[in-house]
């Protein structure tokens, strides 16, 4: 479905994706982790088309469902966000216009899918879908509803559009334990039942653990170690991995410690 191929990214003094290839097949799902800095969330802004704010893509192409993209302006992204493709952003509250409320955030959508709105999932349904009761949800400002619950609203919109790639930046980091087990729950599950691929960045092992086949491990914009999930983090060969595992918890803690 996806192929990246000797990705470059750099600024004036400094290469921040160092020749970066990684490929996700349809209805996979692939976890690109790392400390903050290693270059896993500028790869994800790249594909969106988004800023990136003094960097150059300098070389390196992409190919999507058979389509060869190359680079064009210092830039290389996915043509079809939106659409085929959806995303979750880490900062959920940012993306919205407090002035419009969250149905015209959802009719908004709608305009933008054209012909293929008829496809789109009911605003209620998705809401529902990640927990979120849409009689207190949908005649809201964004401004009134909390961080966690505008994260939700986030991960409702991008699943309304049924993608066939989901991708996601940190899509758990501004949700309690309970919230996070449940929208990982959710992912899983339209994973495997809609064959919906999923390509995530974090920095939480215990939510690539959860959700993804293969793992790419990052440090300093370059991949260090990847491969199946179970293999790369229950027996990870490079000291960096090894180092990222002692140092998250894992979530099945949370389960037997009666927390869930």
């Amino acid at each position: 479905m996806l192929e990246m191929k000797d990705l470059l990214v750099q600024s004036a003094d400094k290469v921040i994706l160092d020749r970066v290839s990684l490929s996700l097949a349809e209805g996979e799902s692939l976890s690109i982790v790392g400390e903050s800095g290693s270059g896993k969330s500028t790869l994800l802004k790249m594909l969106l088309g988004l800023p990136l704010r003094g960097l150059t893509v300098a070389g390196g192409s992409m190919v999507f469902e058979g389509q060869k993209i190359h680079p064009q302006n210092h830039r290389i992204y996915l043509p079809f966000v939106g659409r085929e493709v959806a995303w979750i952003s880490q900062h959920a509250s940012l993306s919205f216009n407090n002035r419009r409320k969250i149905k015209k955030h959802y009719q908004d959508l709608v305009k933008n899918q054209g012909q293929k709105a008829a496809n789109l999932r009911p605003l209620e349904e998705c809401l529902e879908m990640v927990g979120l009761l849409p009689e207190k949800v949908v005649n809201k400002y964004p401004f009134e509803l909390s961080g966690g619950m505008m994260q939700l609203v986030g991960v409702a919109l991008a699943l309304a559009s049924r993608p066939k790639l989901l991708l996601a930046d940190e899509p758990t980091s501004a949700l309690d334990v309970l919230s996070k087990m449940k929208l990982l729950d959710l992912l899983s599950k339209l994973h495997q039942e809609e064959k919906m691929a999923i390509l995530f960045v974090t920095h939480d092992i215990s939510v690539a653990e959860h959700l993804a086949q293969k793992v790419v491990v990052m440090k300093e914009g370059q991949i260090v170690e990847s491969g199946p999930a179970h293999q790369v983090l229950r027996h990870p060969e490079q000291a960096y991995t090894q180092k990222l595992l002692k140092a998250v918890p894992k979530l099945a803690a949370f389960r037997e410690g009666g927390q869930l």
